[in-house]
């Protein structure tokens, strides 16, 4: 199948994950190059955290445009 056919059979899961993905981002951004006040420790599960639903998202995007919901 043709892989935009696929993204717009599946527009919503789409948003919704990519959106995750790019909030984490940004999250792991703020907390490291804007030197905010929060100790180490934080700092290191807020990373954690945020590429643990980075690396979620990315395989749910994948099952969800590859094998999700089969028509």
């Amino acid at each position: 199948m043709d892989i935009w056919y696929l993204i717009q059979e599946r527009a919503v899961p789409v948003t919704i994950l990519a959106l995750l993905m790019m909030g984490s981002a940004v999250v792991v951004f703020t907390v490291w190059k804007r030197g905010l006040a929060l100790s180490m420790p934080l700092r290191l599960f807020t990373t954690i955290v945020c590429l643990v639903c980075i690396v979620v998202s990315a395989g749910l995007l994948l099952f969800t445009l590859f094998l999700g919901y089969n028509s």
